[in-house]
């Protein structure tokens, strides 16, 4: 099994409706997919619905600039994952093999 690295550019992210929009076309969320960190949960681990299935990694870089609320809400965000991940492999015995990491080379 291969795991499909992807890499977001954060270095002109401003908002969190930019690091949102980076991460549906990097998953190939539909136009209609929600904006909530539960909508991309349930987009990601429940399938059927983005372009990209897993397993893979999205990787977020230069986010030395952002905004203090933006990086807690990526860093919620990849928590959440790991989370949810956890609980349905527990549950259902599958591991849905989707994470969003912080670039290492940055504090976030």
């Amino acid at each position: 099994m291969t795991i499909v690295a992807i890499e977001l550019d954060a270095g002109s992210w401003k908002t969190a409706s930019d690091f949102r929009s980076a991460l549906k076309a990097a998953i190939g969320a539909p136009e209609w997919h929600g904006d909530i960190a539960a909508a991309f949960l349930d987009s990601i681990f429940g399938g059927g619905i983005n372009a990209l299935k897993p397993p893979y990694v999205i990787r977020v870089m230069n986010t030395a600039q952002l905004a203090p609320e933006l990086k807690k809400m990526i860093r919620d965000l990849s928590s959440a994952m790991e989370e949810v991940r956890v609980r349905r492999l527990a549950r259902t015995g599958e591991n849905v093999a989707a994470s969003l990491e912080i670039a290492t080379s940055e504090p976030l």
